[in-house]
């Protein structure tokens, strides 16, 4: 079933077919996953969100527009999901200590791992507009308009938002 178009896998999970939106869910759920928890720094609160979009993707097929790629749609999703999660939190975002761990465990040379955990922690610490476009613009490779697009704000707010949250980290990491 991985030769088949995206397009294809579409349309047989519209005609009800789940393993086609098996596969779908199989392609992009490491990088929504990862795009949540850029955002929300909470294992366990990426990993709902992640499932809780497949979800809300599924029931909404019908009204994708093809002419956007799968993952932006996906993202816009997820995004809206992460920054309503903080909002109803009303909480800080936890710092990035469990990713820490993680990369820490990954990565066997001490100065790569001072620079990913400093890295790390001063994005944790920008405000989440400013998290979830570091996520979507570096991390998950889309360009501006696609952000502006998962985002649901003008081209320009995101290359002011992308300015200043690198002005922030250039401050904090200098």
């Amino acid at each position: 079933m991985r030769n088949i178009q995206e397009a294809e896998l579409i349309a047989q999970s519209l005609n009800g077919d789940t393993h086609a939106y098996g596969e779908l869910v199989d392609r992009y759920k490491n990088a929504v996953y990862y795009h949540c928890f850029a955002i929300v720094r909470d294992e366990a609160a990426a990993e709902d969100i992640a499932q809780e979009t497949f979800v809300r993707a599924y029931y909404s097929l019908a009204k994708y527009n093809p002419d956007y790629r799968l993952s932006t749609w996906l993202f816009t999703i997820s995004t809206n999901q992460c920054l309503s999660y903080i909002k109803k939190a009303k909480r800080e975002v936890p710092s990035a200590s469990k990713l820490l761990e993680n990369v820490e465990a990954q990565n066997p040379s001490p100065q790569k791992n001072a620079e990913h955990a400093e890295l790390h922690a001063a994005v944790d610490r920008l405000q989440p507009n400013y998290r979830a476009v570091i996520s979507l613009y570096y991390w998950q490779g889309l360009n501006y308009a696609e952000v502006a697009q998962v985002m649901g704000v003008p081209l320009n707010s995101v290359r002011v938002w992308l300015k200043r949250a690198k002005e922030v980290l250039r401050k904090e990491l200098t």
